[in-house]
């Protein structure tokens, strides 16, 4: 990939009650030092009041940056989730979905310019740190307060065993080709799943880098008492929706490979059981494997023994010959 072939969209994805969320996020993108990308506010249930408070948002900034941002209805545009329609609205060749409430760092755009210029194509990942607030309303707007210090995730490799056993999760700290997300967000894929589907669909067919800079803070509210988070029966038969799908969207990979993944029988054990359990079973396969070798090379052994074995008894009237040869200072005369 040319340093002309890289181009970045980012889309703000949000409600109409959103937009005071939306603030601290426009204002991130406004604050960086690359400034070259596109910027798409992406309203999900957009009505004319709602849409105008959105709009009065981005005035409020100066008109160099408010200029460049283009606020789209999505109700406006037919069917299709928020961030499939930012995606169809993007002309860029790689696009980024950031939240309500979040912030990315100024160097955010410049992070994956660099590296995308020599990513020959493939997604791009960063770390996010995550932070707990609490946000609250007064006359002069709305402030949020921490509540923790941020903690920076690992980095995320892809793996498909761990993916394939992962919850629901959002596109924070990627930046993915274009082409490769519009070819699945076309597919009626559950919206709940659309952001583990698009990150499987680009990690098989086009990798991922970690650029491992920290360029994304999720801000995110203090976590339910009942810890809940997302309805696991329901994620079951989403996701065996979207790997059905996703095996009849062209990616480069054999035909019905991605619905083979998915048990028959849906499963109840946490992921990250689901993930321990798939280990031991590869261990258990090369104690197996290794256990083979040991005792085939065991078995060579004894042939190789059998085989020198028999060629010395075979041998030993010539050798007694030869002795007796020897003893008498002579060669056997020859009949």
């Amino acid at each position: 990939m040319t340093d002309e072939a890289f181009s970045l969209a980012a889309l703000v994805l949000c409600r109409v009650s959103d937009a005071p969320r939306i603030a601290d996020t426009l204002l991130s993108l406004a604050a960086q030092t690359h400034r070259d990308f596109e910027i798409h506010v992406i309203v999900a249930d957009g009505e004319p009041s709602g849409m105008q408070e959105v709009r009065e948002l981005v005035g409020t900034f100066d008109t160099e940056f408010s200029t460049r941002v283009n606020v789209v209805d999505r109700t406006q545009i037919g069917s299709g989730t928020p961030f499939g329609s930012g995606v169809a609205r993007a002309r860029s060749s790689y696009v980024a979905a950031l939240y309500p409430d979040d912030v990315v760092f100024a160097h955010w755009a410049e992070t994956f310019a660099g590296h995308g210029r020599r990513s020959g194509g493939r997604a791009l990942s960063s770390l996010v740190a995550a932070q707990v607030v609490e946000a609250a309303f007064t006359g002069d707007g709305r402030f949020v307060t921490s509540v923790e210090r941020p903690k920076v995730s690992a980095p995320m490799p892809f793996d498909l065993i761990e993916h394939l056993a992962s919850p629901p999760l959002q596109l924070r700290g990627l930046a993915l080709p274009r082409l490769a997300v519009q070819r699945v967000i076309v597919q009626q894929i559950p919206p709940a799943a659309e952001g583990w589907t698009v990150r499987l669909a680009v990690g098989l067919s086009c990798g991922i880098v970690d650029t491992g800079e920290v360029t994304y803070l999720h801000r995110l509210r203090p976590s339910p008492a009942d810890g809940a988070s997302f309805d696991e029966v329901q994620w079951v038969s989403d996701r065996r929706t979207a790997l059905e799908v996703l095996g009849r969207c062209g990616l480069t990979i054999g035909p019905d490979f991605l619905s083979s993944l998915d048990p028959s029988t849906p499963s109840r054990r946490e992921p990250h059981a689901e993930v321990d359990l798939l280990r031991a079973q590869l261990r258990q396969a090369q104690d197996a494997g290794r256990a083979h070798a040991e005792a085939e090379r065991r078995a060579l052994d004894r042939v190789a023994e059998l085989l020198s074995s028999t060629s010395w008894r075979v041998s030993a009237p010539l050798r007694a010959l030869g002795d007796a040869a020897r003893r008498r200072g002579g060669k056997p005369h020859t009949p």
